[in-house]
């Protein structure tokens, strides 16, 4: 496995925010190594130099690699039991104040299909609810754009749910219109915060992972400030938040990893 040295790092943070306008600095060292060494077996090349030489040159091998930090793994109601446990949080709450209806972000969303399992599941709870999904690729939120995914992406939702919302169309598959109406797509860049507020839900799951810890805790405040007091932050299964972070958080579904915000934006 490649360990970056600090003028590889360097140099490779440098050239992601000339040629992606990222902020490599958010993401942890070893994150960024596993995905760059990937493509240096890939293609062969010896060393770090090399291979940012050869990016430099090679848009379709620069838009690769891009792809490789973007993080695009996701897929439709991954990890079920965390929908049914978030499922259960929300109805609880529909009788408070300001939570007839609901409005939601997914950040980042990649090619959408969180997004779309948690509209489903506000309608099959009889929810009131909007989605807005972050992303900071514009070609990830494509499908989300156009309705369709690959007709294979869909094989792991059961069949109720596939009759209900989606329509095969040849070898893709259509939400139905009832369901893309909830979800706003929009191209954003968490590094510079989360572009909303007054909002009921934050889902952030398999992010914090990649992160550098305090990346994490910029993004925790930004979760703080935009959900309203009581508002819940969903993290990925192997995510969870240290004590010392705990700040304006109380744990309600450890398992799940959902959160509510209590306090004031920390």
């Amino acid at each position: 496995m490649l360990k970056l040295k600090d003028e590889d790092l360097l140099a490779l943070r440098a050239w992601m925010a000339q040629a992606l306008g990222m902020e490599g600095e958010i993401y942890r060292p070893a994150f960024l190594a596993r995905r760059l060494w990937s493509r240096m077996r890939a293609t062969g090349t010896p060393d770090v130099a090399s291979y940012l030489a050869l990016v430099r040159g090679d848009p379709a091998e620069a838009l690769t690699l891009a792809s490789k930090f973007l993080v695009p793994t996701t897929e439709f109601f991954r990890n079920p039991e965390v929908f049914h446990a978030l499922g259960r949080e929300l109805v609880a709450r529909t009788s408070r104040p300001g939570w007839t209806a609901l409005r939601a972000v997914c950040a980042p969303c990649s090619t959408g299909e969180e997004a779309v399992s948690l509209a489903i599941l506000l309608s099959e709870l009889g929810l009131r609810g909007h989605i807005v999904a972050l992303d900071r690729s514009r070609r990830s939120l494509g499908a989300l754009r156009t309705g369709l995914w690959p007709r294979r992406s869909t094989e792991k939702v059961d069949l109720r749910r596939r009759a209900r919302y989606f329509r095969d169309e040849g070898e893709t598959s259509r939400i139905t219109e009832d369901i893309a109406a909830r979800i706003q797509p929009v191209c954003c860049d968490l590094g510079g915060g989360i572009p909303a507020d007054g909002v009921h839900l934050v889902m952030m799951r398999n992010f914090f992972i990649y992160l550098t810890e305090s990346a994490q805790g910029r993004l925790l405040h930004e979760a703080a400030r935009a959900l309203v007091p009581g508002g819940l932050l969903v993290l990925g299964r192997v995510e969870i938040l240290p004590r010392a972070a705990l700040g304006p958080w109380a744990l309600v579904e450890r398992d799940a990893r959902i959160y509510e915000r209590t306090g004031g934006a920390g």
